[in-house]
């Protein structure tokens, strides 16, 4: 798994990768899914979305050139750079969200929180916790959206991985529909699942 600097160094060439490696693991259905979460959006004037690892900022800036109100956190500085240099009214910091959120948005509400190929670095405890906490941070009627490396169950991660044994990332955590959504209706948290390729998915919390 790659850390802070190591995303600094792959930042330039990030999108240019994706584009290469969108036909199998672990980007296969990435624009997708980007679409998909892009349409579950309901952008409305002023509508305040914060993006969770926004990386270089693909779906945000098409948020953001529709009107949105964009916050957003991500790790890397390279990549926080360039996102801001895409969207100069944004709002980018800088952060782990390992930590939870920044203390400078406790008092920000959002109508969208959203993340994309980002919650796979949280293992499944975390990420339950983690979405707990994001609801404080929703405003009325607020939606979290999620799109990762996910499957609809163990065995199709376990399909994956077999076929894929060399490129395979040992240290990510990958979504997978059954257990995540049974974790979190046990905190009380509805939530609903899409497959939208054979190792994509959308977790919409409702």
């Amino acid at each position: 798994m790659l850390d802070n600097k190591g995303f600094d160094i792959w930042a330039e060439e990030y999108d240019e990768f994706v584009d290469k490696n969108s036909s199998g693991y672990p980007f296969e259905g990435y624009y997708q899914l980007l679409n998909r979460i892009y349409d579950v959006v309901d952008i409305k004037k002023n509508s305040k979305i914060l993006d969770i690892g926004f990386g270089t900022g693909v779906l945000t800036n098409r948020l953001y050139n529709d009107g949105a109100c964009i916050y957003g956190i991500d790790f890397s500085q390279k990549m926080t750079d360039i996102a801001g240099e895409k969207m100069p009214g944004a709002r980018f910091i800088r952060w782990d969200f390992n930590l939870g959120l920044p203390p400078e948005l406790d008092s920000e509400k959002f109508d969208y929180i959203i993340s994309t190929y980002a919650i796979h670095h949280l293992d499944d405890y975390k990420k339950v916790q983690f979405i707990k906490k994001l609801k404080k941070s929703l405003a009325e009627k607020g939606k979290i959206v999620i799109g990762d490396i996910a499957f609809g169950n163990r065995q199709q991660l376990e399909s994956c991985r077999n076929k894929n044994k060399d490129i395979w990332d040992k240290d990510e955590i990958y979504l997978v529909s059954e257990e995540i959504t049974e974790a979190l209706a046990k905190e009380g948290i509805n939530s609903e699942y899409i497959q939208i390729s054979s190792c994509a998915g959308m977790l919409e919390i409702l």
